[in-house]
């Protein structure tokens, strides 16, 4: 007796002889909006290296949601941060003050910082630092703390923590590592070079990161609104995307 197929059917078919969708996870961009508002991640041990206890801010353990409006609105007014997510509602906050002193941080201060850290000998050196150093330093009471980045869809939905992105590219690199998978800067032939500048090919497959939403988000947050689809689709390598898009001159290198 010869099997009638549907048409749900065919297309699955043809989706798996075309390889359509084979570096994706998520059948539809639905499904990828449920992935990251459903509090349901595997807990990710904070990421960066450092020696002592550090304070991270965290959402909902205290659930201060005017915390949250006030540096939305300190973003909006600077122009930086509040990042959305093509063809969803979800927007991207970071979470960040001081424990201490209640200081409170907005996107374009937590990234400033990131870029001329307070200077710590237990570093290698300044690149080192740079990419393994999470702690963000409050000049107010001389205390550190780790920033969060919030999932929102109109209302708080989960939390990651927020790197920044050579932090993010460092902790791609190593967990992707661990799994034998080569990519980024591990991956010379990722480098590419014009007129002084150069740049990074992402080559980095996001169904490979599943198990790690933080790396996923803070990847995205980084990335062009135009690329994040690519990113999300799985389609950013055959379409040749550059990490963050973005070029770097060459002599200070990639940090």
């Amino acid at each position: 007796m010869t099997r009638v197929f549907s048409q749900e059917e065919i297309d699955a078919l043809l989706s798996l002889l075309s390889g359509e969708g084979k570096n994706n996870p998520f059948e539809s961009i639905e499904r990828f909006e449920e992935y990251l508002t459903k509090r349901e991640f595997t807990p990710e041990k904070p990421y960066g290296s450092f020696s002592n206890d550090v304070s991270i801010c965290r959402f909902f353990s205290a659930k201060n949601e005017s915390l949250l409006e006030d540096i939305k609105r300190k973003n909006e007014e600077q122009g930086y941060g509040n990042i959305k997510i093509p063809n969803t509602d979800i927007t991207l906050i970071n979470y960040s003050f001081c424990k201490k002193c209640k200081t409170v941080f907005s996107f374009k201060d937590i990234i400033d910082y990131y870029k001329n850290p307070k200077p710590d000998q237990n570093y290698e050196n300044r690149a080192h630092q740079y990419r393994n150093d999470t702690r963000v330093f409050c000049n107010n009471c001389s205390t550190y703390f780790i920033p969060s980045l919030v999932i929102t869809d109109g209302r708080p939905r989960n939390e990651v923590q927020l790197l920044c992105r050579a932090q993010t590219v460092e902790e791609v690199e190593k967990y992707l590592y661990m799994k034998n998978i080569m990519v980024l800067t591990k991956n010379k032939s990722n480098i590419v070079e014009s007129n002084g500048l150069r740049a990074i090919k992402n080559d980095v497959f996001i169904k490979d990161l599943e198990e790690r939403s933080a790396l996923i988000t803070n990847i995205i947050q980084y990335t062009p609104y135009n690329l994040i689809m690519n990113f999300i689709d799985g389609t950013n390598v055959e379409k040749g995307d550059l990490i963050f898009d973005e070029w770097k001159i060459v002599a200070r290198g990639y940090t």
